[in-house]
């Protein structure tokens, strides 16, 4: 709703804060600050007496049936009333990076099943993961989020209106031509295998980026069947591994892109997951313009990571 006498205020109130609109962005910001006093003494993921966590919503039991693999709480420092932590594994030295195929695939299926649990009066369910603390996490036990918004933000309408544009036009969903280029091309290429791809994308929006998609074009992520899901989190975890090996372990933040709630069938939309390596503070130039400066090129990334690979 509008302050009175503020045309350019707009406010709405959300899970006892506010989104505020910026009219000249074009986009919504979130008022949160209760999550400024976040932080514990100690790991409250790990299992034990030391276990301190918000009630389960959901988990996924190990395979001897005695424990849990994955394990989804609401989160103490909530962004909204439907904001999730999915602890990955009960050890606190895991990491994608360094698990098993089998591992990687049971936290993706952990992120399936919390955006279907999340869709309900929600306009988008954003998952990510923190690795690091420049990519803003704040606990290091192997973990990622999931939250449910009531909006759509102003970068998803963007990717919305542009693919459905290009479908019209074409009668090809943009990322299948895209992938089509990258294959062609091969320079950006850093792992192919099967159905699943990765590549730095033509235009990073960051050091070393990278795009992991599949052939199979999807607009939800969620209804991924098990074989294939274990395909991308077999490359998953290769090119994290690869990252990992080339930069020293570097902080990153992994988002998945998927249809918002309400558009999970239309033909225009593909879901990715992409990694963002966080290397550096952004200049006086990305923050006044937000165009990114980026000092290795695309082609040269691929090649190092290509290098990695186990």
């Amino acid at each position: 709703m509008p302050y009175a006498g503020s045309p350019g205020m707009t406010t709405r109130h959300w899970h006892g804060g506010e989104l505020r609109w910026d009219h000249l962005g074009g986009e919504w910001c979130v008022l949160a600050p209760g999550r400024a006093t976040a932080g514990a003494a100690g790991c409250p993921f790990c299992p034990g007496p030391a276990q301190d966590t918000p009630p389960e919503t959901w988990r996924l039991s190990a395979p001897d049936g005695g424990s849990w693999r994955v394990r989804a709480v609401q989160n103490r420092y909530a962004l909204s009333d439907q904001h999730e932590v999915i602890i990955e594994s009960p050890w606190h030295d895991w990491d994608l990076a360094v698990g098993t195929d089998d591992e990687v695939a049971a936290v993706l299926r952990a992120w399936q099943e919390r955006h279907r649990a999340l869709r309900h009066d929600a306009a988008q369910v954003v998952l990510f993961r923190s690795h690091g603390p420049a990519a803003g996490a704040t606990l290091s036990h192997p973990h990622s989020q999931a939250v449910g918004l009531p909006v759509l933000s102003a970068a998803s309408r963007r990717e919305l209106v542009a693919m459905r544009e290009h479908f019209d036009r074409s009668g090809r969903p943009f990322a299948a031509e895209i992938l089509a280029g990258e294959l062609s091309s091969g320079e950006r290429i850093v792992l192919a295998e099967g159905r699943t791809v990765a590549f730095v994308p033509f235009a990073p929006s960051s050091e070393f980026e990278i795009r992991i998609v599949s052939a199979r074009h999807r607009a939800d992520f969620s209804a991924i069947p098990g074989e294939e899901l274990g395909s991308i989190a077999h490359a998953l975890r290769l090119v994290l591994a690869a990252l990992r090996t080339e930069l020293g372990d570097p902080s990153y933040n992994l988002i998945l892109h998927t249809a918002p709630v309400g558009l999970e069938h239309v033909p225009y939309l593909t879901w990715s997951l992409r990694v963002v390596p966080q290397l550096a503070i952004p200049s006086g130039l990305e923050l006044a313009t937000g165009i990114p400066v980026v000092t290795t090129t695309p082609e040269e990334a691929a090649k190092r990571l290509r290098n990695r690979l186990p």
